[in-house]
């Protein structure tokens, strides 16, 4: 798969390096990045959820700018941002929900971040869905 995107040689440690950068991508633009308010908000206003989201994706997109082929680039980011706005949408409301409660907020928000990791994980192995 990853021969037919443009990778050189297509090997396990570029392509472990690249989804690397990803997961930096996602720290940065979930946590780093994510204001106080952000951080509130968007369990309770699609306004903040978005603006989380909108944070995130830009964030990705720069990363993606040095990572992925041209012809990916667009859709994958564009992918990964919806799909972080429907988890987020489900998750923040959650664990908002249980927050004086730890044993469930932090499960909550340990899935919030597993599905986060498998979304990147399987958009990143499957770029060809995304050739424009």
């Amino acid at each position: 798969m990853l021969t037919k995107l443009g990778y050189p040689q297509a090997n396990t440690y570029f392509a472990a390096m690249s989804f690397s950068l990803f997961l930096v991508a996602h720290w940065a633009g979930d946590f780093v990045f994510q204001t106080t308010s952000m951080a509130l908000g968007k369990s309770k206003s699609i306004k903040w959820l978005t603006i989380h989201v909108l944070t995130y994706t830009a964030i990705l997109l720069i990363f993606s700018v040095f990572t992925l082929p041209n012809d990916v680039i667009l859709l994958y980011v564009l992918a990964n941002g919806i799909l972080h706005w429907i988890t987020d949408f489900f998750t923040s409301k959650l664990a908002a929900k249980y927050f004086d409660r730890a044993r469930i907020f932090y499960p909550i928000l340990g899935f919030d971040q597993l599905v986060h990791v498998m979304t990147l994980y399987i958009t990143f192995e499957h770029q060809e869905w995304f050739i424009m």
